[in-house]
Order: C-alpha cells, then sequence, then structure tokens
C-alpha cells in the first residue's frame, strides 16, 4: 500500500473511483520524490544499503559507523530483509568490514550477520554461498580483541544451530578446531559460550525427534571426543578452579562434559579421564553450588 499511495501522490492521482468527470484535468504538479521519502519512508532496501555506505565511511566517527550497524541490525531482524542481503549485495560488503580497524565495527557487523541467518534458510544459503563463514571462523582464530571473537562465535552459533548444511561446512572448515582453540585459549565470555555451544550441538545431535535427515548423529560427538576436547576442556579450567573464580564457566564447562558423557565415545572419554577425575572434587569444594551430579556419577 506504501508503493501505491507514494505513485498515487507522485502522479496526482485520486483514490476515488465515484469521483466527477468534469472535463479535461490539469497536469497534476509533480513533487520531489525526496519529500515523499520523507512522508512514507524509505523502503527498507534503501534504508540497508545506506546504513553499509555508512558503516564504510571512515571520515565518519566511530560512534557514527556503530549507529549504522546498529541500524542496519535492527531492519535484518526482520526475516525479508535478511534475505535481501544478497540480491543488494551486502554481504561482500559487510565481509570486508570484518577486517575495519575499529574493533567495535568488527563487532557490529558480527552482530548484523548473526541476526541475519539466525532461523532463516534463506539467510544462510546465501551468507554460505558467500563464503561468510570462512570469514567469521578467521575472525575467532586470529582477532585480539575478546568481544570481537565472542561476536564472532554467536556468529557461527546462530548460523550452525538447527542448520546441519551449515554444521557440515562449519565442520569441513575446521570450525571444530577453532572452538578447541578457543577453549584453550578462554576469556571468561569467549569460554563460557563456546561450552554452551558446544553442548547445544551434541543435543541437537542426538536429539531422536528430530529426523535423521536434519541432525549429524553420533559423528559429530565422535568428532569431538577425536579432537580432544575432555583434556583440553580440563587443562582450560583447571586455573579457574584452583583460583575459586570464573564459576560460569567452569559450570559450563561441566554440563558440557556431562552431556557429552551421555554418548557412548563420551562417557569413554570421561570417565577414563584420571585428570577430570581428581579434578571434580576441586569443582565441588571451590563451587559447592553447581549441580554437576550428573558428571560425578561417571567417575
Amino acid at each position: 500500500m506504501d508503493a501505491l499511495l507514494k505513485w498515487a501522490i507522485l502522479n496526482g492521482a485520486t483514490m476515488s473511483e465515484d469521483a466527477p468527470n468534469n472535463g479535461p484535468r490539469p497536469e497534476p504538479k509533480k513533487i520531489d520524490p525526496e519529500i515523499i521519502d520523507a512522508i512514507l519512508g524509505k523502503p527498507a532496501s534503501v534504508q540497508m544499503t545506506e546504513c553499509v555506505d555508512a558503516a564504510e565511511d571512515t571520515t565518519q566517527s566511530t560512534e557514527d559507523r556503530e549507529i549504522a550497524l546498529d541500524n542496519l541490525e535492527m531492519l535484518i531482524e526482520n526475516i525479508d530483509n535478511a534475505a535481501n542481503l544478497q540480491p543488494l549485495a551486502l554481504w561482500p560488503r559487510l565481509i570486508n568490514l570484518l577486517s575495519d580497524t575499529e574493533p567495535s565495527v568488527r563487532t557490529g557487523v558480527l552482530w548484523v550477520m548473526g541476526t541475519a541467518v539466525q532461523h532463516n534458510p534463506k539467510a544462510q544459503k546465501s551468507f554460505g554461498s558467500n563464503g561468510c563463514l570462512k570469514a567469521v571462523l578467521e575472525v575467532l582464530r586470529k582477532d585480539t580483541v575478546g568481544e570481537v571473537r565472542a561476536k564472532a562465535l554467536y556468529c557461527v552459533s546462530s548460523y550452525v544451530r538447527a542448520n546441519v548444511a551449515g554444521l557440515t561446512e562449519f565442520v569441513s572448515q575446521g570450525g571444530l578446531l577453532a572452538l578447541l582453540q578457543a577453549i584453550e585459549s578462554a576469556a571468561n565470555v569467549l569460554g563460557q559460550k563456546t561450552f554452551f555451544l558446544l553442548r547445544a550441538l551434541i543435543d541437537e545431535a542426538m536429539d531422536e525427534e528430530t529426523p535423521k535427515e536434519l541432525r549429524p548423529g553420533s559423528s559429530l560427538p565422535n568428532a569431538i571426543v577425536e579432537l580432544g576436547f575432555v583434556p583440553a576442556t580440563v587443562r582450560a579450567i583447571r586455573p579457574m578452579v584452583e583460583a575459586g573464580e570464573s564459576g560460569a564457566v567452569v559450570e559450563q564447562a561441566a554440563m558440557f562434559l556431562a552431556t557429552l558423557a551421555a554418548t557412548d565415545k563420551g562417557k569413554a572419554a570421561v570417565g577414563g579421564c584420571d585428570e577430570l577425575k581428581e579434578l571434580v572434587p576441586k569443582i565441588k569444594l571451590a563451587f559447592d553450588d553447581f549441580d554437576i551430579a550428573g558428571l560425578d556419577a561417571l567417575l
């Protein structure tokens, strides 16, 4: 209706079919389209492009560039707008912004990407076809700012959760190794989010209510075991346990291990880890409010 109304105003059309015909009408006066845009608002596609233009403009203040990305993120909360990132050719431009010198700009771009692909098959498909995952994994592996890496993990999570094609691509591009690296150098937020994602992926993989073709099954937890996530987790959280700090990270780690232990290979890996057997009593002592009965029963 907005487009029809805009056409009517620009062309002097009347919305009534019953208007009397009193002879030739005078030529309608054309109205500046910018005035119409101000009245009706610009189309979302135009606003999205302008947001990216502003984010790319390094002559603007960092704050203004952040605001542009915030506005873009709000626009692509609409699934149709998110799908339009492809026809508007905005994905490659967003990838380029992942190399920006401003951490807050990189964070904003990752927030946009993650929101766009969350529960949105069309956006997920175009995200994959534009090589976005490779670029985001590079940020997750190499960015020097913890907040940026954490937002890259959010983007990855949005793409792979409930998306077998995306998860397959993630694994083939070394995504599990990137998560292993994130654990081994875990800052508080990054470690917590990594353990949460691993647990969620295992739950999805083993959910028997989901059709087999829509879940990876035991191949995912088996790969997690074979890559050495159990001993890596113990090494990562040991200093936190001994210092009695970073409880949220340790709790997520314990929940991840308990979830992994509910699988065949995971049970053997968790139950057979002597370092973990030694650490569990210390976890219980340092964080007595944790409910780790599922893990404790296996050790």
